[in-house]
């Protein structure tokens, strides 16, 4: 596996997932400016191309992304997490990348780790 280019930021936000229709709702567990750790109730596929929306600080940031990972609640110890899935981002608009290295100079990041988004 390649490592993250970026360290991950521990940080919980709401987002709105969409694909062909489709909407389902997430919490982030970690996020950087390109990609992202998302706790939901379902899974996409991998390589699915989502929208998201991201809800912080009284902003919504629209994303795009691809799946490139997700697990299942048996392979994530210790977590309450019924689905994860790893959201590499493929475009973002520029705030939310101002907001990313806000929250940055402020939080602790997750260590890179092997998985790559």
């Amino acid at each position: 596996m390649k490592k993250r280019v970026e360290a991950r930021i521990q940080k919980s936000l709401l987002v709105d997932i969409s694909r062909r229709g489709f909407q389902q709702m997430g919490v982030t567990v970690n996020i950087s400016r390109r990609g992202m750790f998302v706790a939901t109730t379902e899974a996409f596929r991998k390589r699915s191309r989502l929208q998201i929306l991201i809800a912080a600080d009284d902003q919504i940031y629209a994303l795009s992304g691809i799946v490139v990972w997700k697990m299942k609640r048996t392979t994530i110890p210790g977590q309450d997490v019924p689905v994860g899935l790893g959201i590499r981002i493929e475009t973002a608009n520029p705030a939310y990348s101002r907001y990313v290295a806000a929250i940055k100079r402020n939080s602790v990041p997750v260590s890179p780790g092997s998985r790559a988004c």
